[in-house]
């Protein structure tokens, strides 16, 4: 090469942790990150203060980056209809409003409540 530059292989990357991974961590799977650390009492490192507001954006933010990548998120489509169609739980007013609603006002409650849902769509749906 060019400049005694030597070819990069594999090894040199991975061992350093600096190759991304296999495929595109999706929406759901991070989704099921922020709630085992919620339950761990981590949910701050994700959103900040526990706000249904926060939440909404970061997963907006999360599956706009994934389509102007041009990742396609099928199973988070899914999801939402599920939640629409199965649930009933994603009324025109969107799941933040109606679950702080459900929860009195409690924002880590509200947000507990979506993401048991996200757990409980895996489990059905994952095999």
């Amino acid at each position: 090469m060019a400049g005694g530059q030597q070819p990069m292989n594999s090894d040199s990357n991975s061992s350093a942790g600096h190759l991304p991974p296999e495929r595109p961590v999706l929406l759901l799977d991070y989704l099921l990150r922020i709630r085992r650390d919620m339950l761990a009492g981590r949910l701050a490192m994700h959103i900040g203060e526990p706000n249904v507001e926060h939440l909404v954006g970061f997963v907006n933010g999360y599956h706009s980056c994934l389509i102007s990548n041009g990742i396609k998120d099928e199973e988070y489509s899914r999801f939402f209809e599920w939640l629409r169609d199965v649930k009933k739980e994603f009324p025109g007013e969107g799941w933040a409003a109606k679950y702080l609603r459900d929860c009195h006002g409690d924002h880590e409650q509200a947000i507990r409540k979506y993401l048991d849902f996200v757990a409980e769509f895996i489990a059905l749906h994952r095999q």
